[in-house]
C-alpha cells in the first residue's frame, strides 16, 4: 500500500495558522477584499487539514469501519474545500482590483461562476451515490481515484484561464508587483498539482497553493506597502492608483474631501513630530466615522491637509451623515500631547463619476473647493455647484489659461491718468482681460494669481509687453497728449533674465521711445530676489524708462529695499481711500504722502470715485506741492478698451 509524504501538508497547515491568527488579532476581517481573502485563508487551512487526515488515516489507520468513513469524509471536505480555491480567488481579483463593480452586477458573469462552481461540487454528490464516480476507499484505506476526477482538474483549468484573462486585462489597473505575482502563483499552484497528478505520493498540491498565498500577501498585501505609517492613512500612490481604478472602470464610489485649513500654522504650532501625531489622530477620526456610519470606505492623505474617504455602495443619508460629522470633527479642538489645537477644515462630497469623470479634475477640485464653494459651518455638495458659472471658471482656470494663451484671447484695456496740475490726462495705465469663448469675461484676480501659479504669468507678461508697446506706436501717443504708458510687472516677470532685452528689442521693433514706457512692479516684487531686481530695474531705469511702485501701502518689505530702486512714482493703494474717514489713518495717510514727497516721488492715487476724495488728498497740507499729482479711477474713468480710450482721450483733451 502506497505511503504518503505528509510533510508538505504540515508545512502548509503551519502557514495557514500564522496567517489566520494574524489576519484575526489585526481584526483584518471587515470589508469586503479582507473578508473574500479571510475566507481563503480558512478554506485553505481546512483543505490541508483534510489532505493530511487523509494521508495519516491511510499510512497509520487500522482498516476499520470508523477509519473508512473518516477517510470519505475527509476526502469529502477535502475535494469541496479544495474546488472551492480557485472560484474564491477569481472573487478576490475583481474585488481587489476594484472591478466588483464589473462582475457583480452583469447576470452573465455571476451565473457563469455559479455555475462552473455547481459543476466542481454537482460529481461529489454524485459520488455519495454511486461511490467510484469520482473517488473510492479501498478494503485497506487506500484512495482509489474515479473515473470523473478528470472533471476538477478541467475546471481548475477554466478557473486558472478565467483568473489570467482578468489579470491581463485588467493590468494596468495593478503595480508591477501585483501584476507579476498574480500571475506568477497560478503557475506556481499547477505545478504543485500537475506534480501531485504523477507522484500522488507526495502531497504537494496543497503546500504550493498555501506557497503561492503567502508570496501574494508578502509582496502585495503587506500592510507596509499601503499604509503610511507616519499619517496612517493608505498611501499618496495607492490612492492615486485606485482612484485612477475607480475612474477608468466607471466604479461609482461616493468621495468625501476634508481639507484642514489652517495645516500649516497648525505644523508650526506643534512641530513635526507632534503634527504627524495630530494627522494620525485625524485619519483614525474619519477611520471611526466610516465605521459608525457602516460604510464600506478608506482614507487616504494626499498632503497640505487633504484628506479623501471613499465610501462605496452607500446610501445618501449615510454619506450626509459622515459629510456633517466630518464637518464637526474638522473644526474641533484637539489635544494633541501638551497641545491643544483648534482645526479649521471645510468638507465637500464628490459622486464620482457622476460629478467628476476623471482623476486630475478630482485632484485639482479637492485642492481648491474651499477656496471655489462657501463653507463656513456646513459641508457641501459638488453637485450643487458644477453648473455654477463662477465655481466652473474656479475650478478650470488652469485650462482658461492655457485655452487664452494659446488662442491669444486676451486684450488689452486703458485707464487714463489724471494730471491735478494740469487738469488733463497725461497718461494711462494698461490692463489685462481675458475673454474665453466658454465662460465670456474673467476677472484678473482670478486668473493672474492663477497664473502666476502655474507658471504661465511669463507668456502673459511677454504678451502685455508686445501690445502696448505697440500700441504706443501705433496710435502716436504724443499726439493724443499722453507722455507714457503704464504697464505691471509681475514677480515672475522681475527675476527673467533677459528681461531688459525683451523691453528694448520691443522698443527697437516699434520705435518707441522709453520715456513714453512706464514700468509697475509691486513691493513684493521688488524683494523676492534683490540681486535680479535690482539689476533689471536699474537697467530698465538707465534706458530712461520711467518705474512706478504700484500697490503702495499693502505690502511689508523692508523700506531699504523699495527705496534703494530708482522708484519715478508711487502709487498709493485704494485702501488708503477707503481709510481716509479713520482720523487716526488719516494722519499716517498725511505722514505718508508728506514722506514720500520729501523723498522725491511724485505720487498717483489709486481707486479714486468719487469728487470728495479726490479734493481731499490734493489738499493735504492745503498746498499742492504736499499734495499728489495723478489721481486714477472710476471717478475720472472705467478701463476701456483701446479705440474707446483713444475716443475718450480725444474728447477730454481741453482742460478741466
Amino acid at each position: 500500500m502506497m505511503k504518503y509524504i505528509l510533510t508538505f501538508d504540515t508545512c502548509a497547515i503551519i502557514i495557514m495558522m500564522i496567517f489566520l491568527i494574524s489576519f484575526i488579532i489585526r481584526k483584518q476581517v471587515k470589508g469586503r477584499n479582507n473578508f473574500i481573502i479571510f475566507i481563503i485563508v480558512v478554506d485553505i487551512l481546512i483543505a490541508s487539514i483534510a489532505d493530511a487526515t487523509n494521508g495519516a488515516i491511510s499510512n497509520y489507520a487500522d482498516a476499520t469501519s470508523t477509519s473508512f468513513m473518516a477517510m470519505y469524509i475527509s476526502n469529502y471536505v477535502y475535494f469541496i474545500t479544495h474546488n472551492l480555491i480557485m472560484p474564491l480567488y477569481i472573487l478576490y481579483i475583481y474585488a481587489s482590483v476594484d472591478i466588483w463593480h464589473l462582475f457583480y452586477p452583469n447576470k452573465i458573469l455571476r451565473r457563469s461562476w455559479a455555475v462552473f462552481v455547481a459543476i466542481t461540487i454537482l460529481p461529489l454528490l454524485v459520488n455519495v451515490i454511486f461511490p467510484g464516480f469520482v473517488f473510492s476507499i479501498g478494503d485497506g484505506n487506500e484512495y482509489i481515484r474515479g473515473p470523473f476526477l478528470a472533471a476538477f482538474y478541467v475546471m481548475a483549468l477554466v478557473f486558472t484561464t478565467w483568473a489570467m484573462i482578468i489579470v491581463i486585462k485588467y493590468r494596468r489597473f495593478m503595480n508591477k508587483d501585483r501584476l507579476f505575482i498574480s500571475i506568477a502563483m497560478l503557475p506556481i499552484a499547477a505545478l504543485g498539482l500537475v506534480l501531485q497528478l504523477f507522484f500522488p505520493e507526495i502531497l504537494l498540491e496543497m503546500f504550493s497553493l498555501s506557497l503561492s498565498f503567502m508570496l501574494y500577501m508578502v509582496i502585495v498585501r503587506r500592510e507596509e506597502n499601503q499604509i503610511d505609517p507616519i499619517t496612517g492613512a493608505i498611501k499618496y500612490n495607492e490612492g492615486i492608483l485606485k482612484l485612477s481604478r475607480n475612474f477608468l472602470t466607471s466604479k461609482p464610489v461616493n468621495v468625501v474631501l476634508i481639507k484642514i485649513m489652517n495645516q500649516s500654522n497648525t505644523r508650526m504650532y506643534l512641530g513635526q513630530e507632534s503634527f504627524d501625531e495630530y494627522l494620525r489622530m485625524n485619519t483614525n477620526k474619519y477611520h471611526n466615522l466610516i465605521k459608525k456610519n457602516m460604510m464600506e470606505g478608506e482614507v487616504y492623505y494626499f498632503e497640505n491637509g487633504l484628506f479623501m474617504c471613499l465610501c462605496e455602495e452607500a446610501d445618501q443619508d449615510a454619506i450626509r451623515y459622515l459629510a456633517i460629522e466630518s464637518m464637526q470633527f474638522a473644526n474641533e479642538e484637539i489635544e494633541v500631547g501638551e497641545f491643544i489645537v483648534r482645526s479649521e477644515g471645510r468638507v465637500c462630497v464628490v459622486k464620482c463619476p457622476q460629478d467628476i469623470q476623471d482623476l486630475t479634475t478630482l485632484m485639482t477640485v479637492g485642492n481648491t473647493f474651499h477656496e471655489t464653494m462657501p463653507g463656513i459651518g456646513q459641508y457641501n455638495m459638488f453637485c450643487d455647484y458644477k453648473e455654477n458659472r463662477d465655481f466652473k471658471i474656479r475650478s478650470e482656470i488652469d485650462d482658461i489659461i492655457s485655452r487664452a494663451v494659446k488662442d491669444k484671447s486676451f486684450e488689452m484695456y486703458y485707464q487714463p491718468i489724471y494730471s491735478i496740475s494740469q487738469k488733463r490726462y497725461i497718461a494711462a495705465e494698461a490692463l489685462i482681460r481675458l475673454k474665453d469663448p466658454i465662460y465670456g469675461n474673467v476677472s484678473p484676480g482670478l486668473f493672474i494669481p492663477a497664473s502666476e501659479i502655474n507658471g504661465m504669468i511669463h507668456d502673459i507678461g511677454d504678451f502685455v509687453l508686445e501690445e502696448v508697446i505697440r500700441f504706443v506706436s501705433d496710435k502716436k501717443i504724443g499726439s493724443l497728449g499722453l507722455e507714457y504708458i503704464e504697464m505691471n510687472l509681475s514677480a515672475s516677470q522681475c527675476i527673467e533674465i533677459d528681461l531688459v532685452d525683451k523691453v528694448r528689442n520691443l522698443m527697437e521693433k516699434y520705435d518707441v521711445q522709453s520715456g513714453q514706457i512706464s514700468l509697475e512692479l509691486t513691493e513684493t516684487a521688488a524683494d523676492i530676489n534683490p540681486v535680479i531686481v535690482d539689476h533689471n530695474i536699474k537697467t530698465l531705469h538707465g534706458l530712461g524708462i520711467r518705474i512706478a511702485l504700484d500697490d503702495y501701502g499693502t505690502g511689508y518689505s523692508n523700506i531699504k529695499r523699495v527705496t534703494s530702486l530708482p522708484i519715478d512714482q508711487v502709487k498709493l493703494d485704494k485702501s488708503f481711500v477707503d481709510m481716509i474717514d479713520d482720523k487716526q489713518m488719516w494722519i499716517v495717510i498725511q505722514d505718508t504722502v508728506n514722506m514720500l514727497k520729501e523723498m522725491g516721488k511724485e505720487i498717483l492715487v489709486e481707486g479714486v470715485e468719487d469728487e470728495d476724495v479726490a479734493k481731499k488728498f490734493t489738499d493735504i497740507e492745503a498746498d499742492l506741492i504736499q499734495g499728489c499729482e495723478l489721481m486714477q479711477g472710476f471717478y475720472f474713468c472705467k478701463p476701456l478698451p483701446a479705440e474707446d480710450f483713444v475716443e475718450f482721450i480725444k474728447s477730454h483733451r481741453t482742460r478741466r
